[in-house]
């Protein structure tokens, strides 16, 4: 019997298990992917937003605030990139200025301070981003935004819960909820009873939801499409977000922790099985919206373009609710500003919704720091040379292109929530990240993995199951 299972390893789910370990509970977290955070939570703009731009009143805009303002200290306890590069609202028209006003106006409201919210001049703007568009008339500037990557976020969140306790199941889908005394989670890999269960399953939330009780909200995936540039060729100091229309906040241009320039989203309903896939249409939209921000973006310089979903709810805001008091707590519809909003999210149900059905006890064995992760490309010459002495995979480069070492890789495998594919090695060390997006470094890792895992070279996956490098033997092998 576990006191709750949590339904979906993204960054919601991760996050509440990370907050569930800090107390005396039999925790579970059931994922249906080979690995966490491969969906939504995967594929975003990586912002830690301000909360200027949510509606008054909502959930969004009161979680958006509470979760930006527990960010570096998560960041710090968990040790995930976290760059504190402020953000800017530009507008471009009239019309656009007039409703900066407005959007000032609803920061203020959702509880930014004034000091964290203030208008720019087009010099204001210029002293600060030398590639901004000529279109670009005045802005806001929106100090507390920074940046993180949200798939390290949830992977540490969860390394961390299962260091203190949690469990985790892998490819294991929910195939049937049903209550007595207790919870039955029946799944592919056999059932599971519990006294509470979280529905954290991203754009699956609503199919979730009425395997137990048929509810008013539905979840429609909404895509969005990216850019990504190459490291360190083309300055950007701040997050640029054009004025936000109802589609969301626009085409961001977005600094990342490491040197890269993220240009996106679209914004498109589309079917789940399409919510993966670029489209040129989508590409070129960006392509024509950036440029009413920013100038001079070096397109033949972009390494890679993705396309990840967002869970939008029929309500319009996040569903953060414990249906008729059973113990079945849904946390869905949780799109931008969804990344911000985790951690504290995962605080409210844990104290207000989880505490209704099971003794809260602290657990005196809490850790909430995560083992710090080695990054040789962190080290001072003397810190790489000591290391090496104990270990001289840390001095054996594999992937050039973002200066990983096999040391890295190694240890990426073998911590808690651990890689054991081609992509999770890159998503937790960011080996086939850079340039050449694997192209010298994927046979090493292969051979890594194989290694580590125990599994023949021609078994190792690139991202799910059966997703298979190798096809067959050559005569040096």
């Amino acid at each position: 019997m576990y006191d709750v299972i949590i339904i979906g390893a993204g960054i919601s789910g991760t996050t509440l298990a990370r907050e569930l370990s800090r107390y005396k509970l039999k925790v579970m977290v059931l994922e249906k992917e080979y690995d966490v955070a491969t969906e939504a939570t995967m594929a975003n703009s990586a912002i830690i937003h301000s909360g200027h731009d949510p509606k008054p009143g909502t959930l969004k805009a009161k979680f958006n605030i509470l979760g930006n303002r527990m960010y570096q200290k998560m960041s710090e306890e968990l040790d995930i990139p976290y760059l504190p590069c402020g953000g800017m609202v530009v507008a471009t028209t009239k019309e656009e200025q007039d409703n900066l006003l407005l959007l000032y106006k609803r920061g203020l409201e959702n509880g930014l301070l004034p000091e964290e919210i203030t208008f720019l001049s087009r010099e204001d703007i210029l002293v600060r981003e030398t590639n901004i568009s000529d279109m670009v008339m005045s802005g806001l500037d929106l100090p507390t935004t920074a940046v993180t990557f949200p798939w390290e976020a949830a992977i540490a969140n969860l390394e961390n819960a299962m260091d203190n306790g949690v469990e985790l199941l892998l490819e294991t889908e929910v195939t049937s909820i049903s209550k007595t005394d207790s919870f039955i989670v029946n799944t592919n890999h056999g059932a599971f009873k519990s006294k509470v269960v979280v529905n954290a399953s991203g754009v699956y939330a609503d199919i979730v939801n009425n395997m137990f009780q048929p509810t008013e909200f539905t979840i429609r995936a909404r895509r969005g499409e990216y850019y990504v540039l190459d490291k360190d060729v083309y300055e950007i100091n701040s997050v640029i977000y054009p004025v936000p229309s109802t589609k969301g906040k626009g085409v961001i241009i977005t600094p990342q922790f490491h040197g890269n320039v993220l240009i996106g989203p679209t914004s498109k309903f589309v079917d789940i099985k399409d919510i993966s896939r670029t489209t040129p249409q989508g590409l070129e939209y960006i392509k024509n919206l950036a440029k009413r921000s920013v100038k001079n973006i070096p397109y033949h310089k972009v390494i890679r373009s993705f396309a990840g979903g967002r869970a939008t709810s029929s309500t319009g805001d996040f569903v953060i609710n414990d249906i008729n008091k059973t113990g079945f707590i849904n946390i869905g519809g949780i799109e931008s500003p969804g990344l911000t909003a985790a951690p504290a999210i995962a605080v409210y149900v844990t104290e207000n919704l989880v505490a209704k059905h099971v003794e809260l006890v602290k657990n005196e064995n809490y850790n909430p720091r995560r083992r710090k992760v080695l990054r040789i490309s962190e080290l001072s010459q003397d810190e790489l040379s000591t290391l090496v002495k104990k270990d001289s995979s840390f001095g054996k480069i594999i992937c050039r292109c973002e200066k990983i070492t096999e040391g890295e890789v190694i240890d990426s495998i073998n911590r808690n929530c651990g890689a054991r594919s081609i992509v999770g090695v890159k998503n937790r060390v960011r080996a086939g990240a850079g340039r050449c997006q694997g192209g010298f470094c994927q046979t090493e890792v292969i051979r890594i993995l194989s290694r580590e895992l125990k599994v023949d070279k021609m078994n190792v996956n690139y991202q799910k199951e059966g997703s298979y490098i190798l096809k067959s033997r050559t005569k040096g092998e």
